[in-house]
């Protein structure tokens, strides 16, 4: 289905970026590599072409929270490839710990990154693929766009962001081609969990975590299918479809005693 589309993922250097990354190419699909990580980026389009998917990458390296970066990126990207067919919005970072005691620009940042840079970067491709009718868009939320989730407030909040107007965006594009997947991960083995607060509990966030490559295999799959959403893991699946069935006030005291039991 992808072969010889333009695929441009954000947070590409590595975890289900990079994934994402590997599992498009194997469908010969033109793989745009976004990240900060200039020597990441590089060594991933390198394992693509010793995987035999050689000419079929492309690096840009970029900050997607600097001013105008999301409009340089899509420049750079008509440039090298001349249009986007797939766009995947991976890029995004976490933090955890109560928000009072959190630094505000560090939540600030998040939110660029996970919610405006997110948008920004849609609304710029998404007049190419209407005029065409066709394209595909995957957004990566996360488990935690489900419910309000204490100790990591602002980075639950974004990832509801994340998932609202994804299934917005869906509706909108319903009859112009274009189909809109919302990948919704539990805990992954990423770096997500090194930084931002999480060390200081990363081996208990990561005790149950799913492999990258299968995640990234599920939200290809769920993509090429149309999905509206997907969420890898039978507990994933399990788990958010019972707080449906709670009250949400319930939900919110639970999770934040899941949370904060080592704060």
């Amino acid at each position: 289905m992808f072969k010889d589309k333009t695929v441009l993922i954000t947070g590409a250097s590595s975890g289900i970026g990079a994934s994402l990354a590997r599992r498009f190419a194997r469908a010969e699909a033109k793989v745009i590599l976004v990240a900060r990580r200039a020597d990441r980026l590089a060594e991933l389009a390198d394992d693509l072409r010793v995987g035999g998917f050689a000419g079929q990458s492309a690096v840009i390296v970029a900050d997607l929270t600097e001013p105008k970066a999301c409009e340089r990126i899509y420049a750079d990207t008509l440039l090298a490839a001349g249009r986007v067919d797939v766009l995947v919005n991976n890029a995004g970072i976490g933090e955890y710990g109560d928000l009072a005691h959190k630094d505000l620009a560090a939540l600030e940042h998040m939110m660029q990154l996970n919610m405006n840079s997110l948008l920004r970067l849609t609304h710029l491709i998404l007049p190419e693929m209407i005029s065409r009718r066709s394209g595909w868009i995957l957004n990566v939320a996360s488990t935690a766009a489900f419910q309000p989730t204490p100790h990591m407030a602002v980075y639950g909040a974004t990832k509801s962001f994340v998932f609202s107007l994804s299934l917005a965006l869906r509706e909108e594009l319903r009859n112009k081609g274009i189909v809109v997947t919302c990948l919704c991960p539990g805990s992954t083995r990423t770096g997500f969990f090194d930084r931002g607060g999480y060390e200081t509990r990363r081996r208990e966030f990561t005790r149950l975590s799913a492999d990258p490559e299968d995640v990234a295999d599920k939200a290809y799959r769920a993509l090429a299918r149309g999905r509206a959403f997907c969420v890898p893991g039978v507990f994933n699946k399990v788990t958010t479809f019972l707080q449906r069935l709670v009250p949400r006030t319930t939900t919110t005291r639970l999770v934040g005693k899941i949370l904060g039991s080592g704060s």
